[in-house]
């Protein structure tokens, strides 16, 4: 990121919430939460600086033919996998121990894949687009984001109509072979990248290169800025790994903090998904500020806050109209519930999940992508 201090002196909210987001590093009681936070905030200013996001590749994709946004993806699934293996097989260093996001493979993954990559399509954005978003100040997305809880606590409310479904055990490559297995994980990543380069270069004869020279806000950068950013995110997200334990998610913070409000507001959603469901268990009576994935998320909110009140440029965003706001409610609801079904997002399920060496990742998105498309040809009829 470049830092251009004479033009950062006009901009009294940047230094404002500067000062305020060290105040909150400060204040939290251990350093490795501190550093967390700082983790997300710097999540949050890559994919806000560098336009990154999951949505906007998949919707090029399908409307114009272009790849380098799913390349991108690719390649930071790659680094991120040759990242996390030794740590996945390591699995501890004195006290702090380290486990991928590995869940199981489920009809309701398929499902709330499905449904969350149909919700990406209708609100414009994904999970860490949202929370990306939200630090933009986008009217649409504040309103996606709120919604998201709404699904989240729907997929708790119906948890015993779904957790029944057919399901198969977790499956990692990481435990095949003595974490060999994780080579078929990168050469089905590697295939990929050659097949989406191909379908560009057989449709417009040539490919727009992620490696090269690229001029990105009146700068030659060395790489195209998606790369950039994927390889930043893929470090960012191991250095998370490193200091929490396990990978970047977002996700369970639907329900975490829904379940909050509820207790704070004596709503009664005494439901048996609290109870039953280990990933939430010990994180229920956990203060917000002492769970790395709510830090994490709020993190990324601050990031993009930063970026938006520090680099000011026009921001690509979807117009306010009846069609718009009615997806941005409808897809966040699709999101919240779709997440919570599928065991996580296009960043814990897809993202960490694929470089954890998660079959349930490579199922995700594969359902996910399924649902991009149906979102966008609902969002693209005249």
């Amino acid at each position: 990121m470049f830092f251009v201090a004479q033009r950062q002196l006009g901009y009294p909210w940047f230094w404002i919430v500067s000062v305020l987001m060290l105040a909150l590093v400060w204040s939290l009681s251990d350093w490795v939460l501190q550093v967390i936070l700082v983790l997300g905030i710097a999540l949050g200013a890559t994919l806000n600086y560098f336009i990154f996001g999951f949505t906007s590749g998949w919707r090029r994709f399908f409307a114009e033919g272009r790849t380098e946004g799913i390349r991108a993806q690719i390649v930071m699934l790659f680094i991120a996998s040759l990242l996390f293996t030794p740590l996945i097989l390591i699995g501890q260093i004195g006290d702090q121990t380290f486990q991928g996001l590995v869940r199981p493979v489920s009809s309701s993954v398929l499902v709330g894949a499905f449904i969350f990559g149909l919700g990406m399509q209708l609100a414009g954005s994904c999970s860490s687009g949202t929370l990306n978003r939200v630090g933009q100040l986008l009217p649409l997305s504040l309103l996606t984001f709120a919604f998201m809880f709404v699904g989240g606590l729907m997929g708790a409310y119906l948890y015993e109509d779904w957790v029944n479904w057919p399901t198969l055990a977790p499956f990692s490559f990481n435990d095949v072979a003595g974490g060999l297995g994780i080579l078929i994980s990168l050469a089905l990543l590697v295939v990929s990248y050659w097949g989406f380069r191909q379908l560009e270069k057989n449709r417009f004869q040539q490919v727009e290169p992620l490696f090269g020279r690229k001029i990105y806000a009146s700068r030659a950068l060395p790489w195209h800025p998606f790369l950039i950013a994927a390889i930043l995110l893929a470090v960012l997200n191991f250095a998370v790994f490193v200091f929490s334990g396990q990978p970047w998610s977002i996700a369970s913070i639907f329900s975490i903090w829904s379940i909050k409000f509820s207790d704070w507001a004596n709503l009664g959603l005494d439901w048996p998904f609290w109870e039953i469901m280990t990933l939430y268990e010990t994180r229920v009576d956990r203060p917000i500020l002492n769970d790395p994935v709510s830090l994490t998320s709020i993190g990324v909110i601050l990031g993009a806050l930063w970026v938006t009140l520090w680099h000011r440029r026009a921001v690509n965003t979807m117009p306010m109209n009846p069609k718009t706001l009615l997806g941005g409610i409808v897809g966040g609801i699709l999101m919240g519930l779709g997440a919570t079904l599928s065991y996580g997002c296009n960043i814990g399920a897809f993202f960490s999940g694929i470089a954890s060496g998660s079959l349930h990742g490579w199922v995700w998105i594969f359902a996910a992508v399924l649902g991009n498309w149906v979102g966008f040809k609902l969002m693209t009829r005249t």
